[in-house]
């Protein structure tokens, strides 16, 4: 068995647009690349390193959030030396090829990536974004570049096919970390339709509950608010609609044929966001944070059964398997 070293960051922090996104990616991806060795070199702006154990992986190494890049490759090196690592996954904010090209000359270096961001000087990039067409190419580097949603790297309950009878109306998930409090703005347009509309709430990992979510909770007692789930997939296919985030989630309702609006908490989610609604997938709503009446014509139309949204075969769930056979491709390489 081999030993893999995923490196990532995330947690609770605003100003670098992290959530639990990129940690949640390599918790996949992990899974899949098991039996062999699995470690962690996380910076954590807080939850992660709980996360992880919730998921089962043990080897968790803590670096400075916020190092520098040469401290980062300094580090980064150090552990892959002292450990005997063979292959290293890197899915964080911020990455630059110095790092890759450095950290390549003693390892294989696999870069999963966000957007249109395939140009790294690594063994294998991956990208799921919904802005590509499925495709297996290479970059300027002449890296192999798996591309399109059929790479996104999703939790292994989504290989099954599973029927689940509909408890919800609504689900409301806007990942592991409400950055901007969307939630409470969401919250004051909503109670008014809990008489309406069934509805359920997933808080998110990283995600605390402020006064305001407290006080909601005694005094609507028809919605149903938790902290967290271990069964997305469960709590997606139990719903009728879907308000999320512009993040992994929108890959995990698409897959599930469920319809879905996006709320953005940051600037780069809204590329995602706006492709869905290009493609009729999902409705894209936008930063609510700067027109909140958005949610109000949105919750209008689904009470009046307005809106309707295409079904897409691109996101099948099976990413995470098609990328772990690439990665132990080049283990016995």
């Amino acid at each position: 068995m081999e030993k893999i070293l995923f490196r990532t960051s995330g947690g609770r922090i605003r100003k670098k647009e992290l959530g639990l996104g990129h940690v949640f990616r390599c918790i996949n991806l992990g899974y899949q690349l098991k039996p062999h060795r699995i470690q962690f070199l996380i910076e954590d702006y807080g939850s992660v390193s709980r996360v992880l154990q919730e998921h089962g992986f043990k080897k968790i190494f803590n670096l400075i959030p916020g190092l520098s890049v040469n401290d980062d490759i300094k580090k980064t090196t150090a552990h892959i030396l002292k450990n005997n690592i063979s292959i290293l996954v890197v899915d964080k904010y911020g990455l630059t090829n110095r790092y890759i090209q450095a950290l390549k000359k003693i390892v294989h270096v696999v870069v999963i990536s966000d957007l249109k961001n395939i140009e790294y000087d690594a063994d294998l990039v991956i990208d799921g974004f919904i802005g590509f067409n499925n495709k297996i190419t290479k970059n300027k580097f002449k890296t192999k570049c798996l591309l399109g949603p059929k790479y996104q790297i999703l939790h292994q309950q989504y290989n099954k096919i599973e029927n689940f009878k509909k408890k919800y109306d609504l689900l409301i998930t806007l990942g592991g970390f409400d950055a901007n409090n969307l939630l409470e703005i969401i919250l004051k347009k909503i109670s008014k339709y809990e008489k309406k509309i069934k509805i359920k709430i997933i808080l998110g990992h990283a995600t605390k509950k402020t006064s305001t979510l407290k006080k909601f909770v005694t005094e609507n007692n028809e919605i149903i608010i938790v902290n967290k789930t271990n069964n997305m997939k469960k709590e997606i296919s139990s719903t009728k609609f879907g308000i999320c985030a512009g993040g992994i989630t929108t890959y995990e309702f698409a897959t599930l044929h469920i319809p879905f609006a996006i709320v953005c908490q940051y600037k780069h989610q809204i590329f995602t966001a706006k492709e869905w609604h290009k493609q009729k997938i999902a409705k894209n709503l936008g930063f609510i944070q700067k027109d909140s009446k958005k949610i109000d014509v949105f919750l209008n139309q689904l009470l009046q059964n307005k809106i309707i949204l295409n079904q897409s075969n691109l996101v099948d769930g099976l990413g995470s398997q098609r990328i772990s056979k690439e990665i132990l491709k080049m283990i016995k390489s």
